[in-house]
């Protein structure tokens, strides 16, 4: 029998062998699931703001929700980036923010980088995120002639967010909850899977 002072030690992952098997750990910490899991929710996460963005300037979407955005889309209003290597005259390493609006009417732009880390890392990845891109930031005003801010969308793998999240300055309607709501799902469906091992993908 087992009494409520005495630990209880988790079995290790079943993919790393390393780590404690958590849900924590599956949700957002396996290096085995960055790849693909955690890649694919990320993604969907990403394509919420994108379309959101697309919607606002009138830009043009794909049809199924699933589809990944092309590289670039542009109008008289905006031009929007997606995972795009950004080249600039001095080399800065963080060169690729998840999506970019340039609003071609208020010379302004904005990089978003969006991540979906654990619960309990939000308030540092928000952190480290701003600062990762001030480099790049710093290249786009100069050489671009343009203001430009870097956005931090972060959602917990749980669906947590920062108090921070309601000063998301990112053009068109945002649904925090939708952002949280996917991150969720995402999880969700990570978990789904590993729990079939070993047909795991």
């Amino acid at each position: 029998m087992i009494n409520s002072g005495q630990h209880i030690p988790y079995r290790r992952c079943r993919l790393g062998k390393q780590s404690s098997e958590t849900v924590q750990h599956i949700g957002s910490g396996c290096s085995h699931l960055a790849s693909k899991g955690y890649t694919e929710r990320h993604n969907q996460v990403s394509n919420i703001v994108h379309r959101a963005i697309c919607e606002w300037y009138g830009l043009s979407q794909p049809s199924e929700w699933w589809e990944l955005p092309e590289k670039v889309i542009e109008n008289d209003r905006a031009k929007v980036l997606w995972d795009f290597y950004i080249r600039t005259d001095k080399q800065v390493i963080a060169n690729k923010p998840d999506i970019v609006v340039v609003d071609k009417n208020t010379k302004y732009t904005t990089m978003i980088d969006i991540a979906v880390p654990s619960d309990l890392n939000i308030n540092v990845k928000e952190l480290e995120t701003v600062d990762k891109y001030q480099p790049l930031r710093e290249e786009l005003e100069r050489t671009w002639r343009t203001t430009a801010i870097v956005v931090p969308v972060v959602v917990g793998a749980l669906g947590a967010v920062t108090p921070k999240h309601t000063q998301w300055q990112i053009p068109g309607k945002v649904d925090a909850r939708g952002l949280q709501k996917c991150a969720l799902l995402g999880t969700g469906k990570i978990l789904r899977r590993f729990l079939k091992l070993p047909e795991f993908w």
